[in-house]
């Protein structure tokens, strides 16, 4: 039995920095001898004046009132005593091979791998041999969020695993740090395009997360030309725009190593996985709303394709021209580009939101019940709170994940996806990207997207291995003879997993909910 939230507050402010191995000691020299991690781990989460801040692996270690800068851990020791004995970086096949490539051309170019697939550790495996060999390392990361995980993962491998002795500093989320007094540099990219990463004079690496977030004229200023060894990560390279050519490809030079979905399942890396394309039809109103975006769509193309020279393909080069002659504001022309946009975003709008795709979810609740756990991606904020109500209506626990929490709000719902108070999470487009979230097995994509990084990223939510070995599953709902039905589109995506997917399989409108879940739930292999 676990205690009152006020018992608790209480011991961790006489401990703070405590792991809930050492509360649980503490509780059961105090009377609490039935406390069990679950429990204790539910009650902590919700107590609001109670913080934690990462710990050792997936351990968390809890601070009253967030002032982690004050506390003093309950053991002299408690990393040493409570850690498993250090161990070299492994490395994967691929991994080995992608540092090797890099290095022989001469420490500088992409390693694109599919999510899930281990990028974040061929990188710190380079800064492990630039620290050695007597050099900084500054890392850029796109989010805040990332800055955390990233620290997070370099307290775990760099010094916990690889026992360095070295120092990591911040720069962003109201930290200042700089090389001149740590090791290895964390910076955002809004804070490193304000400061200086690498003073003049050191000799360093620069690594990149998500780096083809830096092919814009704006974010390209954190590429500093005075650090030699460069190393990008990425899932997906490519931009929908010159981005490549223009910043990334002369600073990188470009893609060294790629791994795609059928290397990563031979070395045993992600997960093998399934996928399920689930039909929804309109409302006769909805029909006749996205025929008119649509027609106007084709129009307002046809015309910026054959009246203003824009190139028809590929879509991504399309839109970046579309969006260049719109803010150019040049009389005509830019005025069919925006009308263009305009339909555009309405055609999207009645698909993200058609009343058909919700009664699908419904259909879909038992298998979101027999899942590990389950996410949800959705286009909207207002979509994906529909989707948790839909879902709990019937029993299943869910919360929506936002980019307008705070991140203690953010910190709050993973956990409780992460230790299964939540069931599933519904996010819109936050998860799409490098936000690490605790290995899920079946995704469910609300609003599909032509972009295959989009997918891409959304597949790779699933596709970490399982304890069990299950096979992960997407279920991708779409609205017949539209833009989002899979004989129409995703033609790159499908192009990249049919080859090596278990199964693909396409269920009709009229298809019964229970036929979809006997398919999901069919997950052994």
């Amino acid at each position: 039995m676990v205690p009152p939230g006020e018992v608790l507050v209480d011991i961790v402010s006489r401990h703070p920095g405590c792991t809930w191995r050492e509360l649980l000691l503490v509780l059961r020299q105090e009377g609490w001898p039935d406390a069990t991690r679950r429990e204790l781990n539910r009650r902590l989460y919700r107590i609001p004046t109670l913080d934690w801040e990462p710990g050792i692996g997936n351990e968390r270690r809890w601070f009253y009132d967030a002032l982690p800068a004050q506390a003093a851990t309950l053991f002299e020791e408690p990393t040493k005593t409570e850690a498993a004995p250090p161990e070299k970086l492994h490395l994967y096949p691929w991994q080995k091979e992608a540092l090797a490539h890099w290095e022989d051309h001469e420490r500088r170019g992409v390693i694109e791998a599919v999510t899930g697939s281990g990028k974040t550790r061929v990188a710190i495996a380079a800064a492990e041999r630039e620290l050695r060999g007597g050099g900084s390392v500054v890392i850029v990361v796109p989010t805040v969020d990332l800055l955390h995980q990233w620290k997070r993962e370099l307290d775990r491998l760099l010094i916990d695993t690889l026992e360095m002795d070295v120092t990591i500093g911040l720069l962003g989320d109201g930290h200042f740090d700089s090389l001149d007094h740590c090791d290895v540099l964390l910076s955002t990219a809004a804070s490193g395009c304000r400061y200086e990463l690498l003073p003049d004079g050191m000799d360093g690496l620069l690594i990149a997360d998500e780096v083809h977030r830096y092919g814009s004229e704006s974010w390209s200023r954190v590429l500093e030309e005075n650090i030699d060894r460069r190393l990008g990560l990425s899932a997906t390279y490519e931009r929908e725009d010159s981005g490549n050519e223009r910043y990334l490809d002369p600073y990188f030079g470009g893609i060294v190593f790629s791994v795609d979905y059928r290397r990563a399942l031979r070395d045993g890396v992600i997960a093998p996985f399934k996928i399920a394309f689930v039909a929804v039809d309109f409302s006769p109103y909805e029909r006749g709303v996205y025929d008119e975006q649509d027609m106007k769509v084709r129009r307002y193309k046809k015309r910026l394709v054959e009246e203003y020279g824009l190139p028809e393909e590929p879509f991504g080069e399309f839109m970046r021209e579309v969006n260049l002659l719109r803010a150019a504001e040049e009389g005509q022309a830019s005025l069919q580009a925006g009308l263009y946009l305009n339909a555009f975003t309405k055609r999207r709008e009645v698909l993200a939101s058609a009343q058909s795709k919700y009664s699908r979810l419904e259909d879909l609740t038992d298998a979101v019940r027999r899942a590990d756990k389950s996410i949800v991606f959705a286009q909207t904020r207002e979509a994906a709170e529909k989707a948790v109500r839909r879902f709990t209506e019937h029993g299943v626990s869910g919360a929506v994940l936002t980019s307008d929490m705070d991140r203690m709000e953010r910190k709050q719902v993973l956990a409780g996806f992460e230790d299964g108070t939540h069931e599933l999470v519904a996010a819109p487009r936050l998860l799409d990207e490098g936000i690490d979230v605790a290995a899920a097995d079946l995704a469910v994509v609300l609003a599909t997207s032509k972009s295959r990084r989009q997918m891409v990223q959304r597949m790779g939510r699933v596709l970490r291995l399982k304890e069990d070995n299950r096979l992960a599953r997407l279920a991708v709902l779409y609205v017949r003879d539209t833009s989002e039905d899979p004989e129409f589109a995703h033609e790159d995506f499908l192009g990249l997993v049919r080859p090596v997917a278990r199964e693909v399989r396409n269920f009709p409108a009229e298809a019964k909910g229970r036929a979809i879940c006997d398919y999901l739930n069919a997950w052994t292999y």
